[in-house]
């Protein structure tokens, strides 16, 4: 029957459905709960922490290793020597060639990475559940016996060497590196946590192999695992491969950096011949993970340019049209990370849209937040934080972080009252606290020729830095 002849019980015809009206986004449905599965924690003999969660809903497990042995433990000089540790692991081990590990994990049908931050260096391994003892002796093997073999070595630090070497042609990797170095100076994060050519050139087996003896041990490392795991399976699995492992590397917390640290001028021009569009940066000492101010800052970010309708996304893009995006962002370590804001522009409006990337960090203490914004900020928070607990990998993760910035045992419970609290004065205050226009460190990377009259004309004194001294030599 055609929908033509329905009636309604009284005999009338029924009436059409009103049209939805397109003006208006669609309001909101119902905040989804964060569900976290319980967590039973324990200790192996040696000291190295273990906390389980089990969901037995797939057949899969997340297993997340932290380990003390981030960029922040470089010897001086040889900074990169964490990242290529970490690249290095599967490149040999137990008694196995590379081509073997690669052949092993293939046979497990799991997924394996490493990856080295400036506090940690974390091993993910994922895998079906019925492999998990055979993930956990490849586990075993390339955490605590890499076979480092001389020619190995060499290879995978030439790999690093090239990758160097092409990021010097890339725009968008120069002005990175030239703002950290303009923000940090001589403090390791003044340096890229993968080192630069000088440094990663001085880097041998012997430097490779020292730093892995010295910093991969149980104490202060942690592994997170969840999804259809049985803890006390799991205990008697890892005390059999892991209960002999030694080492007594403590935890890394480098020295506080200092806010201004490079000399004067704030704004670094580098020099690229030949380049279509300018790559803009502005930063400065941001906070540590965690800090008091912590959820001021993350709702005041995601007004001022955290968001695509935020401040600096709606000013240099919607309004200007001087660029496809605009943001900001806090980086919080467990010394004090940057902020970072940064986009791309024609070289002809280089230096007016910075001044009004400046300007618009200044505005947010000038001109608070209003309601609409703080709304936004603190929705867009809390109602995107469930769909980071959707898979087994993305509740390791969230564990991972508490555990590396001992973050309180319910802090993701607590995460959305945390943000809801923030108040328009909080946010205010917070950022006159860090973000200060004045002190900002500014890299512009782009055609000297082009843009060092604008920019002088608009901030004053500016270096030059020639193509030859490019940043990542």
């Amino acid at each position: 029957m055609s929908g033509a002849g329905r009636t309604r019980a009284g005999g009338g015809p029924e009436p059409a459905p009103e049209a939805p009206d397109r003006s208006r986004p669609p309001p909101s449905g119902e905040l989804r709960p964060l569900e976290l599965p319980g967590l039973e924690s324990f200790r192996l003999d040696n000291g190295l922490r273990v906390l389980v969660g089990e969901d037995h809903q797939l057949p899969e497990i997340s297993l997340r290793l932290v380990v003390e042995a981030g960029a922040s433990a470089d010897p001086v000089g040889q900074e990169g020597v964490a990242e290529l540790a970490g690249r290095l692991l599967t490149e040999g081990a137990g008694g196995r060639s590379a081509q073997e590990v690669a052949a092993w994990l293939d046979r497990l049908g799991a997924a394996f990475s490493v990856s080295a931050g400036y506090d940690v260096t974390i091993l993910s391994l994922h895998l079906l559940s019925d492999v998990l003892e055979g993930g956990l002796d490849f586990l075993r093997a390339v955490v605590r016996e890499p076979s480092f073999e001389e020619h190995e070595v060499e290879r995978v630090r030439q790999e690093r060497l090239d990758e160097i070497d092409r990021d010097r042609d890339k725009p968008e990797v120069l002005a990175d590196h030239a703002l950290i170095r303009a923000v940090y100076g001589d403090h390791r994060y003044g340096t890229p946590a993968a080192g630069l050519r000088t440094t990663v050139e001085a880097l041998d087996r012997e430097r490779v192999a020292a730093f892995h003896e010295r910093r991969y041990g149980p104490r202060g490392a942690a592994l997170v695992a969840c999804g259809d795991v049985d803890a006390a399976r799991l205990r008697e699995s890892l005390e059999e491969r892991f209960g002999s492992w030694a080492g007594e590397a403590g935890r890394v917390v480098p020295p506080a950096p200092v806010a201004s640290a490079a000399p004067e001028p704030r704004l670094t021009l580098v020099d690229r011949p030949g380049s279509a569009q300018a790559e803009l940066r502005l930063g400065a000492v941001g906070a540590a993970y965690p800090d008091d101010a912590f959820f001021d800052l993350l709702v005041g970010n995601a007004i001022l340019g955290g968001l695509f309708n935020s401040r600096i996304n709606m000013n240099l893009r919607e309004e200007k049209g001087w660029t496809y995006g605009a943001r900001t962002s806090f980086h919080f370590r467990r010394a004090a990370g940057p902020f970072v804001g940064h986009t791309a522009v024609e070289t002809g409006a280089a230096a007016d849209a910075l001044l009004e990337f400046v300007g618009e960090v200044g505005d947010i203490v000038d001109e608070p937040p209003t309601d609409e914004e703080m709304s936004l900020a603190r929705n867009s928070l809390v109602l995107s934080l469930p769909r980071q607990f959707e898979t087994v990998s993305q509740v390791t993760r969230k564990i991972a972080t508490r555990l590396v910035y001992d973050l309180p045992a319910d802090y993701w419970e607590r995460y959305r009252d945390r943000v809801e609290a923030v108040s328009r004065r909080g946010v205010v205050e917070a950022t006159a606290r860090f973000l200060e226009p004045a002190a900002l460190r500014l890299v512009v990377v782009g055609r000297a020729e082009a843009l060092e009259d604008p920019l002088r004309e608009h901030f004053g004194d500016v270096h030059v830095q020639p193509s030859a001294d490019r940043p990542g030599a």
